[in-house]
């Protein structure tokens, strides 16, 4: 069974999208489907493709050409990572297929055989499923990437992690690097389509674009990470962690989890006082082990790391 899968790329959008495609095709194939990346990115998506073995086929960027591609493919079903195609004309170009959508927001049209969110926030959104239509909703269904490890942490905190995502359109890279303490390990991830901030100081770690994200997870004791997909991996490897927001389709996420007492939030990119506003957290956090099991204890518990699997389960048994 052959499943295609397609996602927004490239500068000005990040990887996210990419990322979650690319993990859950990694589950389809570990359980006996076989994944194929529709690519609309090229080259900006190319190296992400390499590093997970998976199999492209190049398509532009209209719904025409996505469908085209997949029904070229010998897909029975496509699935659909994007803000920018609409799906009513994607769901007319792509009959005969199966149709599955990951939706951020339950405000665009559900017209999918499955439609997956696995954002806390998505059991409090109002989706209104067609009949017929599989819901897979709520932390049970977020994707991490692969090799996410659970690791309980004690005493103090001796190596810290910043990651902001892959592209930096709201130039938050260089106010995270104005707060690094200097007593700590550093590992400062920059992601492929964002600059190196020019006042990164000379004991970070500077890691660009880097292949090994859950290696640097699993060796930090506390990370500071923009409200994107990061956040939920980073509560799969039970790693405490600062939040940011840096656009308001994070909002819903991010207050579910603060909500939870799955991370502390700093503020959103932009903001007059959002240096001063992490420098308070990082002290606070940093000085009080309790919060930070408290932290990692309710976010690992949130996202266990098993969502790609529970989605592929259910793909499997609709194509079956």
């Amino acid at each position: 069974m052959i499943v295609a899968l397609h996602a927004d790329a490239g500068p000005g959008i990040g990887l996210g999208h990419a990322i979650r495609c690319c993990s859950l095709a990694v589950a389809l194939g570990q359980q006996g489907m076989t994944p194929i990346m529709l690519n609309a990115a090229g080259n900006h998506l190319r190296p992400l493709l390499r590093q997970y073995g998976l199999k492209e086929c190049e398509c532009g960027p209209s719904p025409a050409s996505v469908a085209a591609a997949a029904h070229q493919s010998g897909a029975r079903l496509l699935v659909a990572d994007s803000y920018r195609l609409d799906r009513q004309d994607l769901a007319v170009q792509a009959q005969g297929l199966k149709l599955a959508w990951f939706d951020d927001t339950a405000e665009r049209a559900m017209v999918a055989h499955i439609i997956i969110n696995g954002a806390p926030a998505a059991l409090d959104l109002p989706y209104d499923l067609p009949p017929g239509t599989i819901g897979l909703l709520g932390p049970d269904y977020q994707v991490v990437r692969p090799g996410m490890k659970f690791r309980q942490r004690q005493g103090p905190v001796k190596r810290f992690l910043v990651t902001y995502g892959g592209a930096d359109p709201r130039q938050i890279g260089p106010v995270l690097a104005a707060v690094l303490p200097r007593d700590l390990a550093c590992d400062f991830v920059v992601g492929p389509f964002s600059p190196i901030p020019v006042n990164l100081p000379g004991w970070a770690t500077l890691h660009k674009a880097p292949e090994n994200m859950p290696e640097l997870m699993d060796g930090a004791d506390l990370a500071i990470s923009a409200g994107g997909q990061t956040l939920y991996e980073l509560a799969a490897a039970a790693l405490p962690t600062i939040a940011i927001g840096i656009g308001p389709d994070q909002g819903p996420n991010l207050r579910s989890l603060e909500r939870a007492g799955a991370l502390v939030f700093a503020g959103w990119a932009g903001d007059d006082g959002l240096a001063d506003s992490l420098r308070a957290a990082l002290r606070r956090i940093l000085n009080d082990e309790a919060s930070r099991n408290d932290l990692a204890i309710k976010a690992h518990g949130l996202i266990d790391g098993n969502g790609a699997n529970r989605i592929a389960a259910a793909v499997k048994t609709l194509l079956v």
